[in-house]
């Protein structure tokens, strides 16, 4: 049973990793896109629009599945 518990325990962590990944990735790109925003003019500037706000979207996904993986793992030790 111990073993068990383990390797879920590893998938979860490998898990959350993933998931942070996600999220700095997505936080990065919406920043880079900001900063781009800053530098044009305001025609030009739809589609970054769209996809801060893609990224913003997806940021807040990721944190969602985040918080229910430690909510998951903090189940499973107790």
């Amino acid at each position: 049973m111990e073993f068990l518990r383990r390797q879920v325990r590893q998938y979860q962590e490998k898990k959350l990793d993933e998931i942070l990944s996600n999220i700095q990735f997505h936080q990065y790109k919406k920043n880079q896109l900001e900063q781009k925003i800053k530098e044009m003019a305001f025609d030009e500037t739809t589609k970054i629009r769209e996809e801060i706000s893609f990224n913003e979207k997806m940021i807040e996904i990721w944190q969602r599945n985040e918080e229910k993986l430690r909510r998951q793992m903090s189940e499973m030790e107790n």
